[in-house]
């Protein structure tokens, strides 16, 4: 099957029909459930669905639409690929930081709380699910300018050396994708290197 990429961080196959009807399957029975807030933030004061709550809900209900979700730490992102019985999927990586500033705590434990943070919210994006108490973005503290931004490809001959250094390693086109800033013709170009000839 081939792949499209509709952003460096989201992708699917190129046919998408049995995906879709499965997930409105899945759109319907989950409609007829009830999720119940389980979790608090004495910080905030909010309460919140939890990953485990999130989880033993859906997947009986992905299952039964012949859907599957996984869930990877792929580097600096938090990759999330929804498959179909068919092989068809759709997949999108999420930017991850482990969390810091929690008094008592170690790095291990910092990055394992950032992982099931980032796992909630990219499976609820995935499945359109809202996991927390919408405030209009008031709680946010992250500005836009703080988020990571992709290098640019500033010219001919750096986009050349970026194909040279992922042709060395074909395993390098998703990193690259993801870390640089990519017109559609140079996106299509590093995809092709992966195409069978």
């Amino acid at each position: 099957m081939n792949v499209i990429y509709l952003t460096p961080q989201l992708w699917q196959t190129e046919q998408t029909n049995d995906l879709t009807a499965a997930l409105v399957a899945f759109q319907q029975a989950f409609d007829k459930v009830s999720l119940k807030k389980d979790a608090k933030n004495p910080h905030l004061r909010n309460q919140y669905l939890s990953l485990d709550n999130i989880i033993n809900t859906v997947r009986p209900l992905l299952a039964d639409a012949g859907l599957t979700i996984v869930q990877d730490l792929a580097g600096e992102y938090l990759t999330t690929v929804i498959y179909h019985t068919s092989g068809q999927f759709r997949g999108s990586a999420m930017p991850f930081s482990p969390m810091s500033g929690n008094k008592g705590t170690n790095a291990l434990q910092e990055l394992g709380g950032g992982i099931t943070y980032a796992k909630r919210y990219a499976l609820s994006a995935a499945l359109c699910i809202s996991v927390d108490s919408d405030d209009d973005g008031q709680s946010a503290k992250i500005q836009p300018k703080q988020l990571q931004k992709k290098k640019q490809v500033g010219s001919t001959e750096e986009f050349r050396t970026l194909l040279i250094w992922v042709n060395e390693d074909l395993r390098r086109v998703d990193q690259a994708l993801q870390a640089y800033e990519l017109t559609a013709e140079q996106t299509n170009k590093l995809q092709a290197l992966t195409k069978p000839k």
